[in-house]
Formats: structure tokens, C-alpha cells, sequence
């Protein structure tokens, strides 16, 4: 024992030698002319691997520095390279210097070299956390490389109190991802779903990346459409030195991966995510008035049904590996004193999803009586997307006080989905079950800015301005969905086709959906900043206004199928009992004995939809010794307008409304390291297109119709916000906050009692309140010891826990009318472990996040809250630079494999318990393997 002692006695004091021996070299660089602070130069200690950059406001710091006399080199593109030599660095202190270097324009002539600041790295990103105004998260695209994260979608699941469904929508805060606003490059995005206001994350590949923040607190300068978060999406910035990229990467899923894989027909176009025309109506096809008024027996209705594509067939191949590539530039040309940059990504890539799931249905008599099981169903659910990107971003700099950009984004996206459902209806197919979809949908998304920024007089005055324009296009050909029973006979029974004797949207039907939106918006902004104060605390006034505009044309088409003739006939029973790929033949539709085609479409599926925000604001900030007070006022007035109809006659939707929005953002700093921020904001949430279209679309997934409701209103929120944060070192930062929400109106998305069918719709609460606390610390192992191994460790934590209560009403029937805000996760948890050695060019990053259960669809009384359950996932990534262009990069996604959850509150208690509450979806979508390569060409 007493070895044992010496020997931990030994290890203690050798680590606190390790930890108390070193010093620290930091300061700031700057042009030796102007004064100006320069970002991104780079600092090292000549013979070392130790080294940084300066962040945004030029500073530099270089922890772990052995005591002792050191060089120093410091150098930036077109500056002079200079050599600090004798730098004396003392145990347990900080050698602090000021770096002023000469610009160097002896081999470029009369060239002006203009650089970009660095805004991707953690420090920057810290600094710009640091210095903003309002409560604010984000992530870097430093950070971002060390994970295996394809898309915006997978990184933003590493920012503090952000949870992400479906694998591609935002969440932030726990509320529900119609509450967030989207900006890309400072221009409002569109909403990329038919059914929802939300963007999808995932139509962004990582590599475009520089930097995403998510604003959680209200200042009068962003729109005033948000409660969760206004997330701000900047692609890469133009580069300082020229290069060529390129990068492939491969992936396995388990149980996808060289199984069977089973699809229809597609078009010789699909592996570029759209469809040429192969699923489209066939031209000549009667036109719905035309059908609507065919008698029954018509021909045109045996003529229309043979002109229709039998791709009814299943091909059944095997899943390939997932596979993408892309290739990348970026150039600069100098125009005597300009200078024009490019940065231009191009990536294609297609992957394969196939899995089982299971999907039941219950009565259900009383709450707290036993239920019964009504469908049991298992899905074996098969999908291929194929994706095509485009990010073309370019920079004109004037000089060193005016810029232009002009930033596109293009993405190209579609899926094939094949579900063969087998299972039984306990009431109306008790012996057994098989139904069928086929369904390809293709999205279009573009978006672009031209923006300019313009200073003077010292850049004591600022004006920016930005012009953008969105294009999305959705279709939806041919979903193709039937339904069959099993029926005992002579011998042995077989599975036979129903023939609805009215149009249906599960029964024989063939759905078209077509939608385009456009979008143009134009914004100006205008700082000053007024002398006689310090630098780095100005007094600034602000003011600007924005002009948003979107408009939606939405056109469905359903196409039924029957048999006219006698129910019982022979011909019938024989036309039913074929197999599904012969059964829907050209030579099997006539007006005797075979199927006729019937327009199922109805007034509801079309609907013209537009919405106008006009918005100006005022705002000021305002230092007084330790505080810095900043806020003002936005004003907005919107428009928005749907045409629609119903049997009944014609919907109109004609919503104006002028409010104002206030926001007091208060700092107080206690020192050059930590601060007090506090704030209060008025914001709105605005029903978006589908949500108040009277459109109702069947979903074969859920087994449920999802409809919208002209009658929605707009919602109103307060907010206010408490958060210390706390910058030990550059790069590091640890928070602590709070918030409180309370909602006007708000929306939420529920159940809707018709008949027996699952549907659901929108609709306004009376009010609702959410509030709750954050954490998050970043911290580099580097600053607090110098031992192998661990000064190379870094961890990033956040933690959130929410709470909320939303009132349904004094008038509401048979349940409580108090429960949790739909969409609404009482915790979330993000961590990452990275580790990073620059003399190996080896990184290894472990990351896991969480987030707790949340009501999917709020129910009623026929049908109770559904909840969507914890997931835990865990990717591991490791990053090999094997030569000095060449990366190589291994990982596994979802190494957990956790099992997607969504259960119902059977006894109607607010919580779900599972030997209680019965399970509604589950489904398991498989661990993922991957491997890339990147070779840059400089």
C-alpha cells in the first residue's frame, strides 16, 4: 500500500509540475498603418506544433507554452511575414504583445489584396457569440468537419436546446418547428413542405457550410416571426487563396445494405431527383370536368383508364451502398483595385432506406377503460433518394469599404417510396391483410441573394442591403395506393383487391400534386456609430425596413378506380383476384366487365395563396460603464390571402394585420470574461399556406388525412430571457440561462373527430405559457494540463430542461383542458467528445444527443395525445490527414440503432407508461457505417 501511495503521490505532484510550469503567449495583430485589427493571421512558435488564429477582433492567445525564449512567427496573406525572436515566457504567466505587420506589395505590383475575415472557426464563432447583442447559439465549420454530419440537418442536432424530426426539421427550445424562422445569407427562406411551415435542413450538404447561429432572443432587426429561434444559415464565404476540391464518400446501412430492395418502375431522369414526365398523366387524358360529367357506362372512362401507365409491377433488386461525390473550387481575379472571388460546390448523392415497421390502431370507450386493438399492421417500408446541390457564391470587393455578393443555392431532391403493408383490420379484414404504395416526390428548392455592404467616414457608417428570391417546386405523380383481404375459398384462400364503390383515397386511387412558390424579398439596413466613445463600445443607432412577399399555387388530382357492373359477378371476382401487376392492364378497362376510371378530385384540391410582410425598425445601443443597453421597436403589417373552395362554395382567407414588436436587451459585463445578459421582445407566428387551405391529403404512412383551417388566427408571443456566460479562454465558453414564453393563440397541430378515421388538422388554443433552462460549456482539456493524450481532449455540452402548459378552453368536453404544448420536448441533450492531434492530423469526435418525450399530434376525445418517445444516438467519427491534401474520414451513425417511438396516452394521464399506454409507430432505421476521402488541389 504504501508503494501504491508513492507512487499516486508521484503522479500528483508530476501533473501539478505539468500543469504549473507552463506560460502563456497572447495579444493582438494589426496593420501597422491603418491600426486595424487583422482575423486569421496566423500565430505559431517557430520549431513547434503549438499555433492559432486570430479571431474576430484580431486576438491571439497560446496556452501550454514551456518558459523559456521562444521565436514567434506571425503572418498573413499580403503582409510581411515577421519574426518575433527572445519572446521570454514565464511560468504561470501571460507574455502579452502587440503585432503590427507591414502590408507586402513588392511581388504583386500595383495588385490590392483584399482578404476575407475568418468567421468559421470555434473562435470566431465564440467571439461572435460573445459580442452579440441577444442570446444566441451556433456552430462552426471547424466544428462541423470533425463530425460525419452530411447535412445542415445532422449538425444542427449539436446546438444547445435544438432537437431535430424527422430527420430534417428544426426544433428549438422544445417547441415546435412551425415557430422558427429561416434566414440563408440574411434572406428569408422558404418553407420547403406542402403540409408545413418548416425548411428542411437537410437539402443543405455540411460541406457548404461556414457557420449556422440560432437566435433565441428578439431584437428589431430580424423579422418578428419566431418564438423557438430565428436560425441563420451562411454558406461558405469567398476564398482567400485559390484551390480545387474533391470528395467521395461511401456508406453501409445495416439491414439496407445488399438486402433486397423493391420499387416500381421510375423515369431514366430519377437518379438526378426528378421525374422527366414517366409518371405524369398521359397526354389526351380527360380533364376533370370531362369525367365528372361522363355517365357511368361513358366510354371516355374505359378509354382514360387504358391511356394510364400499369406500373404496378415490383422489381425487386438489391440496395447498393450509399454513395456521394462532389467537387469544389474557389478563385480569385484582381481587377486593378478589385477583387472577385468565387466559391462553387457541386455534389451528387444517392442513398437507400429499407426497414420494418409496425403501426396499430385502438378503440377506445373511456379513459381509464381497457382498449381494444383495432389495425395491426407491419410496413416493410423501402425508399431511394437521389440529391443534386449547387452552391455558387461570389464576392466583389470594391475596396476595402464596399462589397457585393451574390450567393445561389440550388438543390434537387427526390424519393421513391415502396410500402407493403401486411397486417389485418380486427373489424373489417379479421383474416388478414395486404395493402400497397408507390409513391415518388421530387422538391426543387432555389434560393439567392445580391447583397452589398458600404462603409464610411472610418466605418463609423454602415449601409447594407440585400434582394432575394426563392423558387420551390413540389410534385407528387402518380402515388399510387390499394388495399386487399384475404379470403378463405375452395382450396386454398388468396388475397383479392377492393374495388370501392365511390371514389377513396386508400382504395384504388392514383393522387397528383403539383405546387410552385415564389418569393421575393428586399431589405436595407443603416448603423452609425458616433464618436467619443470607446472603440469597442459604441453608441450605435439602427434602422431599416424589409419587404417580404411569397405567393403559392397548389393544384391535386385524384383518378379512383371501380367496377360498374354487379358486385358478385364472375368477371368481377375473376379482375379482383389477379395478381397486381396484371390486374390494372390497358386491355382490362371497358364498360362490360372491366374497371372504369372515376374523378375523385375535389374543390378543396386547389388552392392560390399569397402573403405580403412589410416590415421597418428603429434601434439603438447604448453603453453606460458596465451595462450595454440596446432595443427599439419593429413594426409589420401582413397580408395573407387564400382562394380555395369546398362543395359548399368558395373559401376565401383575407388576414391583415399591424403590430408592433418592442425588444430591451440589457448586458452587463463583469469583466473581460464573463457578462449577464437580459431581455424581453414581443414577436408573432403566422399560419403558413397548407395550414389554412381546406386541402386534405391522405397519408398511407400514418393512416390518417391531413387537412388545414381557413379559420386560423395569428399568434402573439412575450419572451424574455436571463443568461450568464461565462470565456475562460478563446475559444471556450460556458452559459447558464433561462426563458419564459407566453403564447396568444397558439398553434397547434391535432386530432379531429371524423367517424372513425384518423385525421388531423390545425387549430388556435386559448393561450400557453413555456419556460425552462439552458447550459452549455465548451471546453479545450489544453488550457488545464499538459499531459499526451488528454491537453488534446475537448468537450461540448448542452442541456436543456422545459416545462409548458397550454389551455384548450372552458368549453372543452370529456378531457383536460390543460396539458403540454404540442411539439414541445421537456428535455434536450447535446455532448461531444473530440479529440485533436496536429502533430498526427488525427481527430476522433463522439457525439450524443437526446431529446424527451413530446405530444406528435394533440388528441380529443376519440383519440388520444400521441407522444413521440426519447431516441438515443450516438455517431463516432474519426478524421485521418494522411498528406497534406489528402483527408480520409471513418464513422458510424446512429451507433445505437434506438427504435423509433410513438405511443398513445391510453388512460389519458399526460404521460406515457408503457405497460399502460399502447404503442402506435415503431420502426428501427439501422446503424450506418461510412467512409470518405477528400483531396484538395492547391
Amino acid at each position: 500500500m504504501k508503494n501504491i501511495l508513492s507512487i499516486l503521490a508521484a503522479y500528483f505532484f508530476f501533473i501539478g509540475g505539468a500543469i504549473s510550469q507552463t506560460g502563456t503567449i497572447k495579444g493582438v495583430v494589426a496593420d501597422s498603418q491603418s491600426g486595424e485589427t487583422i482575423i486569421g493571421a496566423n500565430v505559431r512558435i517557430e520549431g513547434t506544433g503549438q499555433g492559432v488564429a486570430t479571431d474576430i477582433d484580431g486576438s491571439f492567445e497560446i496556452n501550454r507554452v514551456d518558459p523559456g525564449k521562444h521565436t514567434l512567427v506571425v503572418s498573413f496573406i499580403s503582409y510581411k511575414t515577421l519574426k518575433l525572436q527572445e519572446v521570454q515566457v514565464v511560468a504561470e504567466k501571460a507574455t502579452v504583445l502587440d503585432v503590427n505587420l507591414e502590408e507586402d506589395l513588392g511581388e504583386l505590383g500595383e495588385v490590392t489584396v483584399m482578404a476575407s475575415r475568418e468567421t468559421g472557426s470555434n473562435m470566431a464563432i465564440v467571439s461572435e457569440i460573445r459580442k452579440s447583442l441577444q442570446v444566441v447559439s451556433g456552430i462552426s465549420s471547424e466544428q462541423i468537419r470533425l463530425s460525419q454530419d452530411g447535412n445542415a440537418a445532422q449538425v444542427m442536432k449539436r446546438v444547445s436546446g435544438v432537437t431535430i424530426t424527422d430527420n430534417k426539421f428544426v426544433r428549438v427550445r422544445g417547441v415546435d418547428d412551425r415557430y422558427n424562422v429561416v434566414m440563408i445569407n440574411n434572406a428569408i427562406a422558404p418553407s420547403t413542405q406542402v403540409d408545413k411551415r418548416t425548411f428542411s435542413f437537410d437539402l443543405i450538404p455540411s460541406e457548404n457550410l461556414d457557420r449556422m447561429m440560432i437566435y433565441k432572443s428578439f431584437s428589431p432587426e430580424v423579422p418578428g416571426d419566431f418564438a423557438g429561434g430565428l436560425v441563420k444559415v451562411f454558406t461558405r464565404n469567398a476564398p482567400d487563396e485559390d484551390f480545387i476540391n474533391f470528395g467521395m464518400g461511401i456508406g453501409f446501412r445495416q439491414g439496407t445494405t445488399f438486402q433486397d430492395y423493391k420499387q416500381t418502375e421510375g423515369s431514366k431522369t430519377d437518379f438526378l431527383g426528378f421525374d422527366n414526365g414517366f409518371r405524369d398523366l398521359p397526354q389526351g387524358f380527360p380533364s376533370s370536368d370531362r369525367l365528372i360529367d361522363a355517365s357511368g357506362a361513358s366510354p371516355i372512362r374505359a378509354e382514360a383508364g387504358r391511356l394510364m401507365n400499369n406500373n404496378y409491377g415490383i422489381n425487386t433488386t438489391k440496395a447498393m451502398p450509399d454513395l456521394g461525390g462532389g467537387f469544389s473550387f474557389g478563385k480569385n481575379w484582381y481587377l486593378g483595385g478589385m477583387r472577385l472571388s468565387t466559391h462553387t460546390d457541386i455534389s451528387m448523392g444517392q442513398s437507400f432506406q429499407a426497414f420494418t415497421a409496425e403501426r396499430n390502431r385502438y378503440f377506445f370507450f373511456n379513459p381509464g377503460q381497457p382498449t381494444a386493438k383495432r389495425d395491426e399492421y407491419f410496413d416493410s417500408y423501402y425508399a431511394k433518394e437521389n440529391n443534386v446541390g449547387i452552391m455558387s457564391n461570389w464576392l466583389l470587393r470594391l475596396n476595402k469599404d464596399n462589397t457585393i455578393a451574390f450567393r445561389n443555392l440550388f438543390n434537387q431532391t427526390g424519393i421513391n417510396e415502396t410500402i407493403l403493408r401486411q397486417g389485418r383490420d380486427f373489424i373489417q379484414r379479421p383474416d388478414g391483410a395486404r395493402d400497397y404504395a408507390f409513391r415518388y416526390e421530387s422538391k426543387t428548392i432555389y434560393t439567392g441573394q445580391i447583397e452589398g455592404n458600404h462603409f464610411w467616414n472610418d466605418e463609423q457608417n454602415k449601409i447594407n442591403w440585400v434582394v432575394g428570391g426563392n423558387y420551390m417546386a413540389h410534385e407528387e405523380p402518380d402515388f399510387r395506393r390499394f388495399r386487399t383481404f384475404y379470403q378463405n375459398g375452395v382450396g386454398e384462400g388468396q388475397y383479392v383487391i377492393i374495388d370501392p364503390p365511390a371514389s377513396s383515397p386508400q382504395d384504388l386511387g392514383r393522387y397528383f400534386g403539383y405546387m410552385n412558390e415564389w418569393g421575393l424579398s428586399q431589405g436595407l439596413n443603416f448603423e452609425k456609430k458616433f464618436k467619443g466613445v470607446e472603440k469597442d463600445r459604441p453608441r450605435i443607432l439602427r434602422a431599416g425596413y424589409l419587404a417580404d412577399y411569397k405567393q403559392r399555387s397548389f393544384d391535386a388530382r385524384y383518378i379512383t378506380y371501380y367496377y360498374p357492373g354487379s358486385s358478385s359477378g364472375a368477371a368481377k371476382e375473376e379482375l379482383i383476384r389477379q395478381p397486381i401487376d396484371q390486374a390494372f392492364a390497358p386491355e382490362n378497362f371497358n364498360v362490360q366487365d372491366g374497371w372504369l376510371v372515376q374523378e375523385g378530385t375535389r374543390p378543396t384540391d386547389q388552392y392560390d395563396a399569397s402573403t405580403f410582410v412589410g416590415a421597418g425598425y428603429l434601434g439603438a445601443v447604448y453603453p453606460i460603464g458596465k451595462f450595454n443597453l440596446s432595443g427599439g421597436v419593429r413594426t409589420e403589417y401582413s397580408i395573407q390571402q387564400l382562394t380555395s373552395a369546398t362543395f359548399g362554395g368558395p373559401v376565401n382567407v383575407d388576414n391583415r394585420e399591424l403590430i408592433a414588436l418592442p425588444a430591451v436587451n440589457v448586458d452587463y459585463n463583469f469583466n473581460e470574461k464573463s457578462l449577464l445578459r437580459a431581455g424581453y421582445g414581443r414577436t408573432v407566428n403566422r399560419p403558413e399556406f397548407r395550414e389554412f387551405a381546406p386541402f386534405l391529403y391522405y397519408s398511407f404512412e400514418y393512416l390518417a388525412g391531413f387537412s388545414g383551417n381557413p379559420e386560423l388566427q395569428m399568434a402573439r408571443i412575450d419572451n424574455l430571457d436571463l443568461r450568464y456566460e461565462y470565456y475562460p479562454n478563446e475559444g471556450e465558453t460556458f452559459s447558464i440561462g433561462g426563458f419564459y414564453k407566453s403564447f396568444d393563440r397558439p398553434i397547434e397541430a391535432v386530432g379531429r373527430n371524423v367517424n372513425e378515421e384518423m385525421q388531423f388538422s390545425y387549430r388556435n388554443a386559448v393561450d400557453a405559457y413555456v419556460y425552462g433552462v439552458e447550459v452549455e460549456a465548451r471546453k479545450a482539456l489544453s488550457t488545464v494540463t499538459n499531459l499526451p493524450f488528454l491537453r488534446d481532449l475537448s468537450l461540448n455540452a448542452n442541456a436543456s430542461l422545459i416545462w409548458s402548459e397550454v389551455f384548450l378552453g372552458d368549453d372543452v368536453a370529456f378531457q383536460e383542458n390543460r396539458r403540454a404544448l404540442q411539439g414541445q420536448s421537456p428535455y434536450v441533450v447535446n455532448t461531444s467528445l473530440s479529440y485533436h492531434n496536429e502533430k498526427r492530423n488525427l481527430s476522433v469526435n463522439a457525439a450524443y444527443n437526446v431529446s424527451g418525450p413530446r405530444i406528435f399530434i394533440a388528441g380529443n376525445v376519440n383519440f388520444p395525445d400521441i407522444y413521440e418517445m426519447p431516441r438515443h444516438a450516438i455517431d463516432l467519427t474519426i478524421s485521418k490527414m494522411v498528406s497534406e491534401r489528402t483527408t480520409l474520414k471513418m464513422g458510424v451513425q446512429d451507433l445505437l440503432n434506438f427504435q423509433y417511438r410513438f405511443y398513445q396516452d391510453t388512460n389519458y394521464d399526460g404521460q406515457i407508461t408503457f405497460d399502460v399506454d399502447e404503442p402506435m409507430y415503431r420502426w428501427r432505421r439501422g446503424r450506418m457505417l461510412t467512409a470518405s476521402f477528400n483531396y484538395r488541389l492547391k
